[in-house]
């Protein structure tokens, strides 16, 4: 993904000036002048900039824009494919203000918030589709508590910050677990989590396994998280709310049209070099690319894999080709038809390390043989 702002304010600059749509052949259009003075920024489901005739594009939102700020302002409306309208809100000169309210497809309220400074007060009251109550979350103290909770039948598990929970929510972007959902289930008091929760991995048969334990204090701080995959300890909760994707649109940030940036795949390979190579002693202040070939079968399973263009010293390589083998799987190539076939991969990706010889790898991008 990119850090698109610079180029908004270059493209703004060029367009609000000159009174016409700039030539952006050969680049993405990722807004676009509308009526009434306004713009019309285009994004993905989870709010990346995308080109505006890129087949993962499903939401446009029609706002004012600062160009000297690069920051969205006034009121602003978010529309679906079909121009349904998902979200309204209002930021003064990029700061959220007042109420902000989400919508479901059909045109039912999501959930609805207002803001103050930027941040929530009040109720964060979440709705199911059906139009009946889900969560309301509280923001009058520092931290978000649950207060009330209904499950999907209707019966009322958590009342006045205090009860169980048993939430689904799906993954948002790939893993290699193979499964679409995870569920949250603990105790909840005072409004925070408390005591013993876990993390069930769900597939669309209703399979359940244990992914995550964990271990909340008096407080609703995790004392201690445990991945049962990977066999490794954690310290930051995972989610427990359904997660606001507009907060990104605020970031600025783009992604190509590609499947593989909008899965999250490219996502997951700079997550997975970075957690298996965390540091170095001996290697600080390091900024270095490389790239790797590999040779996937129908179904998207590595055959082969090469180191193409190597890092600057024999021990990265090694570090890095320790990694390919532990990449168990990669979106396949498909024919017109859609169905998968064999293909090779290049992969790119940068990496940097900090001067305490912190690996941090990133930018990954990756080109098809057959398949543009």
């Amino acid at each position: 993904m990119q850090r698109t702002g610079l180029f908004l304010f270059l493209l703004c600059i060029t367009f609000f000036t000159s009174g016409q749509q700039p030539d952006t052949s050969g680049k993405m259009t990722l807004l676009e002048k509308a009526p009434m003075g306004l713009v019309r920024f285009y994004f993905d489901d989870y709010y990346y900039l995308v080109d505006k005739d890129c087949s993962f594009k499903s939401i446009e939102r029609v706002s004012q824009f600062l160009v000297d700020k690069n920051v969205f302002h006034a009121d602003f409306r978010d529309f679906d494919r079909n121009g349904t309208v998902v979200l309204t809100g209002y930021h003064n000169a990029g700061v959220k203000e007042g109420p902000f309210k989400a919508y479901h497809p059909d045109g039912t309220l999501k959930w609805e918030v207002t803001f103050e400074q930027g941040r929530p007060i009040g109720d964060w009251k979440y709705y199911y589709p059906d139009g009946k109550p889900m969560i309301t979350v509280n923001y009058d103290q520092a931290t978000g508590r649950i207060m009330s909770y209904w499950d999907r039948r209707g019966k009322q598990q958590i009342k006045e910050g205090n009860g169980n929970y048993m939430f689904r929510m799906p993954f948002a972007f790939y893993n290699e677990y193979g499964y679409p959902f995870f569920e949250r289930k603990g105790r909840v008091r005072n409004g925070l989590p408390r005591g013993y929760w876990t993390s069930h991995l769900v597939d669309h048969q209703e399979k359940k396994i244990l992914y995550t334990e964990e271990i909340f204090d008096d407080r609703g701080v995790l004392e201690n998280g445990y991945d049962l995959f990977l066999d490794a300890r954690y310290y930051t909760p995972m989610a427990l709310l359904p997660t606001p994707y507009f907060y990104t649109a605020e970031r600025l940030l783009s992604k190509p049209c590609t499947f593989d940036d909008h899965s999250g795949f490219n996502t997951y390979l700079s997550e997975k070099f970075s957690a298996m190579l965390r540091s170095s002693p001996t290697l600080t202040n390091i900024e270095d690319k490389f790239s790797y070939e590999v040779s996937l079968d129908e179904e998207g399973n590595p055959t082969d894999f090469t180191l193409k263009d190597s890092l600057m010293t024999k021990e990265l390589n090694r570090y890095v080709e320790m990694v390919l083998p532990e990449i168990p799987f990669y979106f396949p190539s498909l024919d017109k038809a859609g169905n998968g076939i064999m293909d090779t991969l290049t992969v790119y990706g940068n990496l940097s390390i900090n001067d305490a010889g912190q690996f941090h790898f990133h930018s990954f991008r990756i080109e098809r043989e057959k398949q543009p």
